[in-house]
């Protein structure tokens, strides 16, 4: 949350656009750099509340495409396709709850954070725990050839999951979006085109039969 009295455009611009959070910027920011979303995916949304992302992504993917979000929150968006919602934690989460929806994404996103306590190591490690679990998700989820965000705070471990990623995607990047503050430590890890065991990318995923929230 901005400090009292300090002007936030990127919330104010959200308040106008229609958008529940002014996080809609960063995902905007990397989607149109690297194309993240097109029209009929299936995209899982760690974290997502409070909504903005699932509004952004239900936009992209359109009405033939499907968007999970899962967290311990509701969002403050309509749920109705291709928007739905799973409630849970995501670090004790059963993988089966999520693929009762769907068995496969073609992008996972994960917009986690810790409830922070003010102790940076506490703080970076909890940041890492949830990042490493979104890729667990992902490792288990994520179709061949799919696209992988994940928010990371800095700190002397975060390394280690880019090294996992690097080894996991064709392409790798590391990304600080417009619309993350300056001064916050968070960052963005990015892995664009999930390797299969034998590495080697495939176009799309291998289909399968989808749970009860296709569409």
């Amino acid at each position: 949350m901005p400090r009292p009295g300090v002007r936030d455009a990127y919330r104010r611009r959200a308040r106008s656009e229609g958008f529940v959070s002014r996080a809609v910027y960063k995902l905007r920011a990397i989607d149109e750099k690297y194309r993240l979303f097109r029209r009929g995916q299936r995209v899982l949304d760690l974290g997502c509340a409070p909504g903005s992302w699932l509004q952004y992504i239900a936009a992209r993917i359109g009405s033939e495409g499907l968007v999970l979000g899962v967290d311990l929150e509701p969002p403050q968006v309509p749920l109705a396709p291709p928007i739905y919602f799973l409630s849970g934690d995501v670090l004790s989460l059963d993988f089966e709850a999520i693929r009762a929806q769907s068995t496969y994404f073609e992008v996972i996103v994960s917009d986690l954070a810790p409830r922070t306590s003010g102790i940076k190591g506490v703080d970076q490690q909890r940041s890492l725990d949830l990042a490493q679990r979104a890729w667990e998700v992902a490792r288990e989820l994520l179709a061949p050839g799919g696209h992988f965000l994940v928010k990371i705070f800095e700190g002397p471990d975060a390394a280690s999951l880019a090294i996992q990623l690097k080894q996991a995607f064709k392409e790798c990047h590391r990304i600080k979006p417009a619309g993350s503050r300056p001064a916050s430590k968070e960052y963005y890890l990015l892995g664009l085109g999930k390797l299969t065991d034998s590495g080697q990318q495939e176009t799309g995923p291998r289909r399968r039969d989808a749970g009860s929230g296709g569409g």
